[in-house]
């Protein structure tokens, strides 16, 4: 055999050798995905908190009322929700961290995502406290809404080079040497991104429903140019957003070698068919509270799958021309 190829544990052909690390510690890839979905949850459960009204159910930061434990109030404990959420994700993504500068500091696809999750999350609470004692403000909430989409990110590229299930796709992505496709992939995530900054602009703006019909605006007001403006700009974002989505659905269809990606590819196609439907639920159905909790979340879930793809295909470019 070969001993430059390495045999693939799930499709048994040889491979290269994997261009992720396996962590030492078995535990990492599993505590990896759980910070990844808890801290979805916790945007679910913070959008929940945002559309029923219920922000300021504790008026107060860190305590609820001046107490650890809220009181019999249905909107503290709605509040609350999401803060018992967030201590949990934090302790989780503390504890990565921590495990990855004990024996990963060396591999800086495992390091660096973890530590920057670890900083941005520290801001991220900063300014959460900030947003409740000046009375959830625009501003802060946008700013929130943006970190929270960059932990995600971070936690999105540990995930996928810890997780032993994304074996096969490693070993795929070693197929891609197109460097057209490595930067089509770079600028469908920063589009990406940017789309969801957008989104959180028009809800912080109160900019959803300065155009209450779909694809076309269908108004005119005067008095609410800007806020139709604003609205417009992220329908164009997320036009720009699906055609380049598209082109990577198409690439990998016709260019990936093996089922995986083809398959991440369809998955991709069917978050973004679903967020676009929602979108279009919260302009005909004036938003509705589960379409509106649910566009951010499923937003994450594609923002997700984004980030994953952008870490297999650059890091497997990295590791060739290295040549390892």
């Amino acid at each position: 055999m070969n001993e430059s190829k390495q045999v693939d544990r799930y499709t048994g052909r040889q491979v290269d050798p994997p261009v992720y690390l396996y962590t030492s510690v078995p535990v990492y890839h599993y505590l990896a995905l759980s910070a990844l979905a808890s801290t979805i949850l916790l945007i679910l459960v913070g959008s929940i908190v945002r559309v029923t009204g219920n922000g300021l159910g504790c008026p107060d930061w860190p305590l609820c009322y001046g107490q650890a434990i809220p009181p019999a109030f249905a909107s503290a404990w709605v509040e609350f929700s999401h803060r018992f959420l967030a201590a949990a994700t934090t302790a989780q993504v503390v504890l990565l961290v921590l495990l990855a500068w004990r024996n990963h500091r060396s591999e800086k696809w495992i390091f660096r995502p973890a530590l920057a999750a670890v900083g941005l999350l520290t801001v991220q609470i900063a300014f959460g406290g900030l947003h409740v004692i000046l009375e959830l403000p625009a501003a802060t909430g946008w700013i929130h809404t943006g970190l929270a989409m960059l932990i995600v990110g971070m936690l999105a590229a540990l995930v996928t080079v810890t997780l032993p299930a994304a074996q096969a796709l490693r070993a795929e992505a070693q197929t891609f040497r197109n460097t057209r496709f490595l930067a089509w992939v770079s600028v469908t995530a920063v589009a990406t991104y940017l789309l969801l900054l957008t989104g959180s602009y028009v809800t912080r703006s109160g900019a959803s429903l300065a155009c209450p019909s779909f694809p076309l605006c269908g108004s005119d007001a005067p008095g609410l140019r800007g806020l139709i403006a604003i609205q417009m700009l992220h329908r164009y974002a997320a036009f720009g957003v699906a055609l380049l989505t598209l082109g990577t659905v198409v690439w990998l269809l016709v260019r990936a070698k093996g089922l995986g990606l083809k398959r991440y590819a369809w998955g991709m196609l069917g978050l973004l068919v679903v967020q676009i439907g929602l979108g279009i639920v919260n302009v005909l159905l004036r938003l509705p509270m589960w379409s509106r909790a649910l566009h951010l979340t499923v937003g994450a879930g594609f923002w997700v799958g984004i980030v994953g793809l952008w870490t297999l295909t650059h890091s497997a470019e990295e590791s060739r021309a290295a040549g390892t």
